[in-house]
């Protein structure tokens, strides 16, 4: 398995552009699902952390934690060719090699050594040298523009995305507004989704420290 040890992926978005996307994606998925629903959210923040998860729904997902100046993603596309719970064969040299260079404290946050195991790729923002790194497989990315795609850039593109995932038409000037970095007022939550408590999703917002107005582009 040939691999380009440790490249320097500098065509990625910034952690700050990465941050405000999911951050944006995951008062949008409270929004449009009550608590009680929370499995078919796509993005969902830790409450005490900055991390979040993507969960797909169909077995694929990814975690995205950030620590201080650095960011680290692991990714897990099962049907690709590198899940190595699917493998002929299995090769634990790929795990080795995949994290070779990682940054220990992001490896440490998995109690289990199975969570690490659940990857086909992994990438690694280095905040000292200000690039992303990671040990690549020659002719296979693992499933990580596949799985990247689902993070949306803005407004326009999360309505597109959501359009076609709830089946239904939604508020573009809610979404653009939540992408901008502004906080919701409950009339616009239940303007977007009639069907959901305002108050209680703006409580969940509150909880999963998603409400604070920040101005991403000057940090």
């Amino acid at each position: 398995m040939k691999r380009n040890m440790l490249i320097i992926n500098p065509e990625y978005v910034s952690p700050n552009e990465l941050a405000h996307q999911l951050r944006a994606m995951a008062v949008l998925d409270i929004v449009m699902n009550p608590l009680e629903d929370s499995w078919l959210r796509l993005v969902q923040k830790d409450p005490l952390e900055e991390a979040y998860y993507v969960r797909n729904g169909a077995g694929d997902e990814m975690d995205i934690f950030f620590e201080e100046k650095d960011v680290f993603i692991r990714g897990f596309d099962h049907e690709n060719d590198l899940n190595q719970f699917g493998a002929d064969e299995w090769d634990e040299s790929f795990f080795k090699d995949s994290y070779a260079g990682f940054p220990q404290k992001f490896l440490d946050l998995y109690e289990e050594e199975e969570q690490r195991y659940s990857m086909t790729f992994c990438m690694w923002y280095d905040g000292f040298h200000k690039c992303w790194k990671q040990n690549a497989v020659e002719g296979n990315d693992g499933g990580q523009d596949y799985l990247l795609s689902y993070i949306c850039k803005n407004g326009e593109e999360w309505i597109s995305w959501a359009e076609s995932y709830y089946e239904t038409k939604l508020n573009r000037s809610v979404a653009n507004k939540v992408f901008e970095g502004k906080p919701l007022t409950w009339e616009e939550i239940q303007e977007m989704n009639p069907q959901r408590d305002g108050k209680a999703a703006l409580e969940e917002i509150r909880e999963n420290q998603l409400e604070i107005d920040i101005n991403w582009k000057s940090m």
